[in-house]
């Protein structure tokens, strides 16, 4: 596992950040991370996210699936990052736990063009951007995007570029392009990523 780990860390430029997808791993492979140094780690249920914050706090906990409304008081408290912010009323509910300094948000756009897959579609990103400023305890800073199974995972990730490239103007902070998983990270980097999520490439297939 580390050495799967370290050569993925290898490989990325400065600019990108790795986050580990923990969610199908153990605690004790957690810890083993933690003391070679990884930081960052990603969740996909928020009551999962409360307790791994819970048993180490000093790591960095990512929401990174989808999110019911009552769910959302565990990532207001436990989260370092919401990465799938996608729908406003979800974002108001997840604000209202929210203390101390805001919750640094990614807003999830679809740029797979699959109806099943949640994400603003690019057409709507402006307004909804809009809508998002007014939540002062969340602080928008970049885009976070997948590709489709199927289709053409480069042109995916350069149209997620494209959106932040064009909301950059009007969102200066934005500046984060969150794409790429175990399959694809390696396009994503080359189109510009700056985080990775990446979980079976480090902890294997383990599901549970």
């Amino acid at each position: 596992m580390i050495q799967r780990w370290q050569h993925i860390l290898d490989a990325l430029p400065s600019q990108a950040k790795l986050i580990a997808v923990s969610k199908y791993t153990t605690d004790e492979n957690v810890q083993t991370l933690a003391e070679a140094g990884q930081v960052d780690f990603g969740e996909s249920k928020p009551q999962n996210l409360r307790d791994r914050a819970n048993k180490f706090p000093d790591l960095h906990w990512h929401m990174i699936g989808p999110l019911q409304k009552n769910k959302a008081k565990y990532v207001g408290k436990f989260a370092a990052m919401w990465h799938s912010c996608c729908d406003i009323e979800a974002a108001e509910a997840v604000a209202k736990h929210v203390k101390n300094k805001p919750l640094r948000t990614l807003v999830q756009v679809n740029i797979s063009g699959e109806s099943q897959k949640q994400g603003v579609l690019p057409q709507d990103l402006p307004l909804f951007l809009q809508q998002l400023s007014h939540i002062k305890q969340l602080h928008s800073i970049g885009l976070m995007g997948m590709a489709a199974k199927d289709g053409d995972t480069r042109a995916s990730f350069k149209l997620l570029h494209q959106c932040r490239d064009d909301i950059l103007r009007s969102y200066p902070s934005a500046l984060e392009l969150c794409m790429g998983m175990s399959n694809d990270w390696r396009i994503a980097v080359e189109e510009g990523a700056t985080m990775i999520r990446v979980g079976s490439e480090i902890f294997g297939q383990t599901k549970g």
